[in-house]
């Protein structure tokens, strides 16, 4: 095994310390604090344990380990994984150093970004999720802003306002309709090929309602 190979694993480790150790401070939490958040998320880990990690006193962390801290310190995986300050290499492997942004992007599954995903892999899967996100958060800003502006054209009747604001209220109605009829359409669609689309929002609950009566 070569000398890369050994201290690999004590590196990552080390990395990881650092991060929870400041992530840590940030939020004005103890190790005991910290203890406990593991331990309610079903994964204890001493408080004692936290404190040898921190001064790099374990040479490795189990993959349990790694989610629950990271859950715990309100922090996404890939940032404890990969620290995006102020390094501008990272040793993804012993024998795998590529710039930070590139390893955080490979976790992500967003590495290949100048060319589709082959149709059926993890990454096609990840990106279908990813626009079905971008389609919630675009239908509920369009659904908010309809919603208000009908809202200032109803406080405005009677006035000179009336008529503009009526008319850019019925234009992000229209807008609004569109941007629900797409996400729909990519929910039906996520469904027909055996996905699972998150849960909408409240005020988007309508969007899966089906248009035939419910029988008796």
């Amino acid at each position: 095994m070569t000398d890369s190979m050994e201290q690999w694993p004590a590196a990552l480790t080390a990395r990881i310390a650092r991060t929870v150790k400041t992530r840590r401070g940030q939020l004005g939490m103890t190790t005991a604090d910290l203890s406990s958040a593991c331990a309610t998320r079903g994964v204890p880990i001493a408080a004692n344990t936290i404190t040898k990690i921190e001064k790099g006193q374990r040479d490795s962390l189990k993959l349990e380990e790694v989610i629950v801290l990271a859950h715990a310190l309100d922090l996404p995986l890939v940032a404890l994984l990969i620290p995006l300050e102020g390094q501008a290499d990272i040793d993804l492997l012993p024998n795998v150093t590529i710039p930070a942004w590139e390893a955080a992007a490979w976790i992500t599954g967003e590495d290949c970004v100048d060319e589709a995903p082959p149709p059926g892999s993890a990454r096609a899967v990840l990106a279908v999720f990813r626009e079905h996100d971008v389609d919630v958060r675009t239908a509920l800003f369009s659904t908010r802003e309809a919603h208000n502006r009908r809202e200032r054209a109803r406080q405005a009747l009677g006035s000179p306002r009336y008529e503009q604001l009526a008319r850019q209220a019925e234009e992000l109605d229209r807008m609004a309709h569109e941007d629900c009829a797409r996400l729909k359409t990519v929910r039906d669609q996520m469904r027909a090929a055996g996905l699972r689309p998150a849960p909408l929002p409240t005020t988007l609950g309508f969007v899966d309602a089906t248009d035939e009566p419910e029988s008796e």
